[in-house]
């Protein structure tokens, strides 16, 4: 018989999560934190059969206009298998109001292969990436550099010799900022206020998980950066950006090493490159998906599902498809999504 309960607390949740073999730092209560500033409300719920935890489930919860509701599970739920996802949903669906429920669990899926198909569950389009990459942490800083494609390879060791590496919280945070700001415009990609970023770096230092900066400086002025987060043996890069000044320093290069190495030595396992194009060629992140394709790693996906709650659940998923691509349409002047 299954059971679900709610925790209102940030310890508990969190280390009932990060026990589960398929678990997400967006799962984490940090997460359901940093997105209350969008207007979102998380609820946290644990699902249980014969009194065994079976998955657990950060769901954020937003009220739209006509009746409408969001009810989204980022990377999650978190699973012992993913074969249980269909009877996890059930059991969130008797706890959740909403239109339907949005599930993507970060279950790391060989990228080549065709997505599981589950009853009662519909593919749908996920909200976070649907492709990234991942490198395996556990075989060390030289296998990781072995494992680079050459040119990736001669750059580390140039970004090694020729920027200075930190890892810092809050005192880096103007300097990423500035960059991250640079990149977007000169990319052309939304983003949310500075508020919102400063939330992460804040909430995501929390029970179990933490959120660092990582930057690349020469002669004092940092030239790239990438804020990141970790939890459950898992390093994520969420946001990042660079300058043009010096690109024979190699400064993104060196930041990413920045952060592989303060990751080694924490013992994470997995370090998540975040987002890949789904077909790179003419993509808008063509360039990004080289650099980040170069460092090797694994290519893995992240499909999403809708348990349906009304029979409003097929309009409401066009209603989001047709406000993004007029969104992508607006600022970019091209609907493809930017990791379409």
């Amino acid at each position: 018989m299954l059971e679900v309960r709610e925790f209102t607390e940030a310890q508990a949740w969190n280390e009932f999560v990060a026990a589960f073999p398929i678990a997400s730092a967006l799962q984490s209560w940090g997460w359901g934190e940093v997105k209350r500033l969008s207007g979102w409300e998380p609820l946290r719920l644990g699902v249980y059969e014969g009194g065994r935890p079976l998955g657990a489930a950060q769901v954020l919860l937003k009220a739209l206009p006509g009746g409408l509701r969001l009810a989204y599970a980022p990377r999650g739920p978190a699973l012992l298998r993913l074969e249980d996802l269909p009877r996890v949903a059930r059991a969130l669906a008797g706890r959740v109001r909403g239109t339907y429920l949005h599930l993507e669990p970060e279950a790391g899926l060989p990228a080549e292969l065709p997505p599981p198909v589950f009853p009662g569950l519909h593919p749908i389009e996920p909200i976070q990436p649907a492709y990234s990459l991942w490198l395996d942490l556990t075989q060390g800083e030289e296998a990781l550099l072995k494992g680079m494609r050459e040119m990736h390879r001669r750059n580390a060791r140039l970004a090694l010799k020729r920027v200075a590496l930190s890892v810092e919280g809050e005192e880096g945070f103007a300097e990423f900022f500035r960059l991250f700001e640079e990149t977007n415009r000169r990319a052309k990609l939304l983003q949310h206020s500075e508020a919102y970023y400063r939330a992460v770096l804040k909430e995501m230092n929390q029970p179990l998980g933490e959120a660092f900066i990582a930057l690349a400086r020469k002669e004092g002025e940092a030239l790239a950066a990438g804020l990141f987060v970790a939890f459950a043996g898992k390093v994520d890069y969420l946001y990042g950006g660079s300058s043009r000044k010096h690109p024979e320093v190699k400064a993104p290069m060196g930041m990413h090493l920045a952060a592989i190495r303060h990751a080694l030595a924490r013992g994470y396992r997995v370090y998540d490159l975040w987002g890949v194009p789904r077909t790179p060629e003419g993509s808008h992140a063509e360039g990004i998906h080289r650099f980040k394709e170069g460092f090797g790693g694994r290519r893995v996906q992240f499909p999403a599902y809708a348990y349906p709650l009304s029979p409003l659940f097929r309009p409401l998923t066009l209603l989001l498809r047709l406000r993004k691509t007029w969104t992508n349409l607006r600022v970019r002047g091209n609907p493809r999504d930017v990791l379409g």
